[in-house]
């Protein structure tokens, strides 16, 4: 596949304004730098002084900002709350070109909100002390299902291929998606906890965690138990093809017929901070499927896009420039 690097960067230079829809579970990430002073006296606790504070699209909604940064236009379906930090979400979806005319706003809920404090030195690296979640306990009614159903049909009709992005929040497990999208187009699937539910979906790109919680067990060592392990899920879940991210031991691919692909890190393999990285893999893995890749052209994107988020702190996207320079240098040796 590196021969045909110049092809994998034709694929990404076609992402421009591709529709895929984006539905799933809304979070907004909140992030506090700052730097550590003394310990207090009230508590063995580090005394913080804030001096950068930023908000930025979590979960699914951080899957629309990928899309939206390599050029695709995200259509995004969920539900956040009639509050400040809803607004605050929409507001940010928006700001990148997302279709946020699909997103629902419930009176009774509370954004789901990621507070993360980070410290350290003055002008040395932060580390984060502490996150902060509120908005975990959302039920979805009656109400709000019908409502969701509809948003989703109305949705995938404009769109060229779906991401399911389930963080167990509740909305896919509320909610039939593949019932609604059927097989009419390509969907792909990312669940933190609930990915054998979703039998029939084109592909699914779990991590290393997620497949053994799928598999039952610890993912086998060996290389050969490994690939049998996966080939077995990828066939009971019915998965035209299974991607699973294994860290620094980069992608593997199966799908079917076809030997299993072992794809490893492109350029460094020292991560900053992994945060999202999910949310970057599939969002150039579908849209690179979207404009016509195979399985795996569209992994070694997804290697590529992925091993640029890594290198980045928080919550993090990749734009389309990046990812076709970082293609170019791996294709030329240079990384």
């Amino acid at each position: 596949m590196k021969k045909d690097w110049k092809k994998l960067i034709r694929i990404v230079d076609s992402f421009e304004n591709t529709p895929v829809m984006v539905a799933g579970d809304l979070v907004l990430d909140r992030f506090w730098f700052g730097a550590v002073q003394r310990i207090s006296r009230e508590a063995p606790v580090p005394i913080v002084r804030l001096f950068k504070a930023f908000l930025a699209p979590g979960c699914a909604a951080n899957s629309a900002a990928n899309l939206a940064s390599l050029g695709a236009r995200p259509i995004v379906v969920g539900v956040v709350g009639k509050d400040n930090e809803g607004g605050q979400l929409i507001k940010l979806l928006e700001s990148l070109g997302a279709d946020t005319g699909n997103i629902l706003r419930e009176p009774s809920w509370t954004t789901p909100t990621k507070t993360r404090i980070l410290a350290g030195t003055i002008h040395g690296p932060k580390q984060q002390l502490v996150r902060v979640d509120i908005g975990e306990d959302a039920v979805f009614t009656g109400k709000v299902v019908g409502k969701l159903e509809k948003a989703v049909e109305k949705a995938v009709s404009k769109a060229k291929a779906s991401v399911i992005s389930d963080y167990g929040y509740g909305l896919a497990e509320s909610v039939d998606l593949l019932k609604i999208l059927g097989n009419k187009r390509i969907t792909a699937v990312d669940s933190r906890f609930r990915m054998t539910s979703f039998s029939g979906a084109t592909t699914a790109t779990p991590n290393e965690e997620e497949f053994e919680r799928a598999i039952g067990k610890a993912a086998p060592e060996d290389i050969r138990n490994f690939d049998r392990e996966a080939e077995a899920l990828r066939r009971r879940l019915k998965l035209e093809a299974l991607l699973v991210t294994r860290g620094s031991r980069g992608m593997a691919l199966f799908e079917g017929s076809k030997r299993p692909v072992h794809i490893p890190v492109v350029g460094k393999d020292e991560i900053v901070d992994v945060t999202g990285a999910g949310d970057t893999v599939i969002a150039a893995y579908v849209i690179s499927l979207a404009r016509g890749a195979s399985f795996e052209e569209a992994a070694h994107i997804a290697n590529a896009a992925g091993g640029i988020a890594v290198q980045k702190p928080g919550t993090a996207t990749v734009s389309r420039a990046e990812l076709a320079e970082w293609i170019e240098l791996w294709g030329r040796g240079k990384i």
